[in-house]
């Protein structure tokens, strides 16, 4: 399922920028790999919780990605 955003022209050119740096195929591809460095996320970790039922809790663990 695919959604739009918006950002700020600067934060797009930088995304343009970094998209062409890493040879990336999409911004998701880019946006992905930024969300996995700043949480700390391995790639072994992917796949763990196949099969497992996962339940966003909206009122604690939206306050984790709270912008400042």
């Amino acid at each position: 399922m695919a959604t739009t955003i918006q950002v700020k022209d600067t934060t797009l050119q930088m995304l343009k920028d970094l998209k062409e740096k890493e040879n990336a195929k999409t911004y998701d591809e880019v946006i992905s790999n930024i969300v996995k460095e700043k949480m700390n996320v391995k790639e072994s970790m992917f796949g763990t919780l196949k099969g497992k039922k996962f339940k966003w809790n909206k009122e604690t663990d939206r306050l984790k990605f709270r912008e400042y």
